[in-house]
């Protein structure tokens, strides 16, 4: 072949990848689907590592999905002059998290835990654990060609729709054909897709789609009554529970001693789902247990008005504009009940006293 030729059929196949890229890119920027970055190992990575490019002073997250909804991270930047970091996974238990936090001799900063009972209380080392686990475990081992293409797949996520892997990539797109499940086979909770989206500092919000259509709300309440329905309905055995409180306890220890601190928040809910969650994890049995067999402070949203006004549009979670009112009532109050120096400002001005509370 002539070296035209060659070139010729560079160029055919170019526009024929650049047609495919724009068609397909077009087709779902047609179905209404908004810019979402893909919330996986190397975004997670790459948060885990601003622990270590930042103050003492700034929170670290962790947690489920609550607190990725309804802690707004602008606004607490705005508020106190710190960006917290986003370490929480959706559906999952922060206690791996916790553990790999508490083991790092190089942390000795401020964590933020959410308690979703159902999540935080789940048996050491059952499915809820499983996204924490993969996490810690590969974080060690990112390398730089990882930490590379990483840096390059933002590039064009922040550019390209179609790049959503949780939505627009084959394996989910054929978790969407209507296959129904085998009788008396529970494959797992369904949820309507494009509700929420992920930013790239890993906070997850709604859709203004799912917002706006209460038909999509509803499809999520019903969800969460399939989830809670297929929850096991026993309680913990008390081996277990204690287990749990032992192993978040020393977690907590070893950071209070590089001078870390640590503080627990039961975030909203409402609906039957809050009902199934007080009738499943009693507050005394659970929230008041693990406060003080932990030693630690916790802010639980229903003792304060200010944090227990809101509505969860689907039971679970704060919508957009709530997550910003939250924000802003919450850091007063983490403030009165720590004495912690969650700004800038104040952490110049850390004395001993403070350090002492717990």
């Amino acid at each position: 072949m002539k070296p035209a030729n060659y070139a010729k059929a560079a160029w055919l196949t170019f526009m024929l990848i650049l047609t495919f890229v724009v068609g397909w890119e077009s087709y779902w920027r047609n179905q209404h689907y908004e810019l979402s970055y893909n919330d996986d190992v190397n975004l997670w990575a790459a948060t885990r590592q601003e622990i270590y490019q930042s103050s003492p002073a700034r929170p670290v997250l962790i947690g489920s999905s609550r607190i990725k909804f309804d802690v707004d991270l602008p606004t607490w930047e705005r508020n106190t002059g710190q960006r917290p970091i986003q370490l929480s996974l959706v559906g999952t238990s922060p206690r791996p998290v916790l553990t790999d936090l508490g083991n790092d001799a190089n942390f000795a900063g401020t964590v933020i835990i959410d308690v979703t009972e159902g999540l935080f209380f789940a048996p050491i080392g059952s499915f809820p654990e499983k996204a924490a686990n993969e996490r810690v475990k590969a974080y060690p081992r990112w390398s730089l060609s990882e930490q590379f293409s990483f840096q390059l797949n933002r590039l064009l996520e922040s550019k390209l729709l179609f790049l959503d892997n949780e939505l627009l990539t084959i394996s989910p797109l054929l978790k969407k054909l209507p296959i129904p499940d085998r009788a008396g086979v529970w494959t797992g909770p369904k949820f309507p897709d494009d509700i929420e989206v992920v930013t790239p500092d890993r906070q997850t919000i709604w859709t203004a789609r799912f917002l706006a259509d209460t038909s999509l709300q509803n499809q999520v309440k019903h969800t969460w009554l399939d989830i809670m329905d297929h929850s096991p309905k026993d309680p913990l055995p008390a081996p277990l529970l204690t287990r749990i409180m032992d192993e978040t306890k020393h977690s907590a220890d070893q950071i209070r001693a590089r001078g870390g601190r640590v503080l627990f928040v039961r975030t909203p809910s409402d609906g039957l789902v809050y009902d199934g969650e007080k009738h499943a994890f009693p507050r005394a049995q659970y929230w008041d247990r693990l406060l003080v067999h932990t030693q630690t402070p916790g802010i639980y949203f229903a003792d304060y008005p200010a944090l227990s006004q809101f509505h969860c549009p689907e039971w679970s979670h704060l919508t957009t504009a709530d997550a910003v009112r939250f924000t802003e009532a919450l850091i007063p109050i983490v403030r009165q009940k720590t004495g912690w120096p969650i700004s800038q400002r104040s952490a110049t001005t850390l004395t001993d006293s403070t350090l002492s509370v717990h």
